[in-house]
């Protein structure tokens, strides 16, 4: 008496919408992973004086900054500035850290250039300075607007 009662019958129908709607969220599910997995350097540029004690530097320096906003280290494989007219100005010899450098999760880093003689040479080349970038081993460019102005 209960076998009629309680009988549940499931159609084809209802079994292929249930795999569907499973398999869609998967695929978004990978989606967003790939997604937060991915490097992510954020680069910001500023400018200041370096300090030694009790005495402020005399040169104002231009730092460029990359900060690993992304889930995994980072490897940086260089840094510098491209002009409008294309050319690239290149740090070479950064004081604090070497390329290749392993950027950790959530930790910046930055090299600093010297300010008039950065603006002395975009001025050879009769350009100025469009961007600051960061280049990562995967060969991706990051970049920052460039908005300061030679006074």
């Amino acid at each position: 008496m209960f076998n009629n009662i309680f009988k549940i019958e499931i159609s084809a129908n209802v079994v292929a919408w249930y795999g569907a709607i499973i398999a869609t969220f998967s695929i978004i599910l990978a989606f967003l992973n790939y997604f937060r997995d991915r490097t992510k350097i954020k680069v910001k540029i500023s400018q200041g004086f370096f300090t030694y004690g009790n005495n402020l530097g005399k040169e104002v320096n231009i730092f460029i900054e990359a900060m690993n906003v992304g889930r995994h280290p980072v490897t940086l494989t260089g840094a510098g500035l491209t002009l409008k007219n294309g050319k690239q100005m290149f740090v070479i010899r950064p004081e604090l850290i070497s390329f290749p450098y392993e950027l950790q999760e959530g930790k910046s880093v930055q090299v600093s250039l010297d300010r008039n003689e950065t603006f002395q040479e975009a001025e050879k080349e009769n350009s100025k300075i469009s961007y600051a970038w960061y280049r990562v081993a995967t060969d991706k460019v990051y970049k920052a607007k460039f908005r300061m102005k030679n006074k």
